[in-house]
């Protein structure tokens, strides 16, 4: 009887064993078939809804349909959001990465009364805006990479942000 091809089987038998009871143990994790209608995407503490992308602990969800600005808010309110406060380079860099050769409503919008741009939590917006005339008071990113003003009332996609969970 051969003790080195005995051993050599029993050791190949325990590995398998063991690399099965891993793999059954973290295949919802690996495979994500939990049903809450969550996916885990970035770790695996935080979670956007399925359709939304992770960045730096928030959601974000590019819409497919086009609304005007007003739509826009509208809907990523029904949603448990906003529309997309784009206050550092990081976030702009990573929404120009994902939004194509698309323009995208962003919550951000000129007001009159203070002759200033504020993002949709009301804080001041620090930057250039290019295309900006009387009456283009909504912002779009995409396409460029820059803050374009837009006319408030024509439809263009729109860009919806919350927390992470």
């Amino acid at each position: 009887m051969n003790w080195h091809m005995i051993i050599s089987g029993l050791i190949v038998v325990v590995l398998k064993v063991i690399g099965m009871t891993f793999f059954l143990l973290y295949f919802p994790q690996i495979f994500g078939t939990n049903n809450d209608g969550f996916t885990p995407t970035g770790s695996y503490e935080t979670v956007c809804p399925s359709g939304w992308d992770f960045h730096q602990g928030r959601c974000f969800f590019l819409s497919t349909s086009e609304l005007s600005w007003n739509e826009g808010r509208d809907s990523c309110k029904k949603e448990g959001s906003t529309l997309a406060i784009v206050n550092t380079p990081q976030k702009l860099k990573y929404l120009q990465s994902i939004t194509g050769a698309e323009k995208y409503f962003i919550g951000l919008t000129y007001q009159h009364a203070e002759k200033s741009w504020r993002w949709i939590d009301n804080s001041v917006f620090i930057g250039n805006i290019t295309n900006h005339n009387q009456n283009f008071d909504c912002v779009t990113i995409g396409l460029t990479m820059t803050f374009d003003a837009a006319l408030c009332d024509v439809t263009y996609r729109r860009i919806c942000e919350k927390a992470a969970k």
